[in-house]
Formats: structure tokens, sequence, C-alpha cells
């Protein structure tokens, strides 16, 4: 059979789209042909870094969704944290008891929620360590500024000692290690080292 015409061949060959019969041909060919068969392997290892090529785009695309969804996942808690939060501090009456539930849910969800903006700012940060520790610093920033935002608001009117304000704090905290952890998780399938 004539070269150019197995070269056209080739093509399909090596992806493994042509027919039974045609197939045969072409490894005839190869058997007896010199040339045709380095063009073979040239092209073989064209089409093997291209499958590698598109393999690791596929790989990028799948971390860069996984990534997304920690932030959305964040963002969402953050933002049905504050909502139940108004709803309830919607329903306290005036007194001792208002302010416990914004102290209690919308302070901590709320500085979590602002500080997820840092997360935007990943490729300002040298490795992957410094930015979770950033995130961390930021979530615990923005919720001590929310606190201090809920004593200027409620003038002394805030049981300290009250169950609510407790777990308020106890919300921080567990939003604080979040931050340190998911955007570690954050930054790795980002690919930051």
């Amino acid at each position: 059979m004539d070269c150019n015409v197995i070269k056209d061949l080739l093509p399909l060959y090596v992806d493994d789209c042509c027919s039974e019969e045609s197939g045969k041909l072409v490894a005839a060919h190869l058997d007896g042909c010199e040339s045709c068969r380095r063009a073979y392997g040239q092209m073989k290892k064209m089409f093997q870094r291209h499958e590698e090529a598109v393999s690791q785009v596929s790989l990028r695309r799948v971390s860069d969704w996984k990534a997304s969804l920690i932030q959305s996942v964040l963002l969402f808690v953050s933002f049905a944290i504050v909502a139940i939060g108004v709803v309830l501090e919607g329903n306290t009456p005036a007194g001792a008891t208002n302010g416990l539930w914004a102290a209690a849910l919308i302070v901590p969800a709320t500085g979590n929620l602002l500080s997820l903006a840092n997360w935007f700012f990943i490729r300002v940060y040298r490795n992957r360590k410094s930015f979770s520790y950033g995130c961390m610093v930021s979530t615990l920033a923005m919720i001590l500024l929310g606190y201090g935002w809920a004593v200027v608001h409620y003038a002394g009117q805030l049981a300290v000692g009250s169950p609510l304000i407790w777990a308020g704090i106890g919300l921080s905290a567990v939003f604080c290690v979040l931050s340190k952890v998911l955007s570690n998780q954050y930054a790795l399938l980002l690919g930051r080292e």
C-alpha cells in the first residue's frame, strides 16, 4: 500500500478510530516500512502528550470546582446563620434579651462572611500556610469588629454571663478554625504550596 495513504490513515489508527480492515492494512504496512513506523511513533507520542494535557486540564477543572464548592458552602452557611439570627433578633423584645441573638449568631456569621473576601486575594500570599493563617486572622478581626459594634450599639444591654453570649463566642471560635482549615484546603485545590 502507498505510504501517503497510510500516513493519511495514521491519525485514525493512532486514535483507534479506523475500521478493523483499515487497521489491519496499516499494521501490516508498518511492519515493513521504517519511514511510516517513525511517523507512527512521532504521532503516537504527540497523541499521548495531548491526552496527558487534556487529563491535567480536567483535573484542574475538578480542583477549581471543589475549591469554589468549599467557598460557596461557607457563604451559604454564613448567610443562613445571619438570616436565622436576624429573624430571632427581630422577634426579641427590647430589654435585657435584646442583642443576644446578634451576639450569638449574627456577629460571628457576618464576621466569617466578610472574611471570605480575603479568599479572593490568595495570590498575594507567599504560600498556603500564610494564606490559611491570614484567613483565620481576618475572620477573627472581622468578628472582633462585630463584637465592638454590638457593644456600642446595645450600649450595656448585653448580659455577659448569658449562655447565648458564650454560644456566640464558641461559634466565633468554630468559624476561625473552619476558616483556617478550609482555606488551607482551598489553597491546596488551587495548587498553592
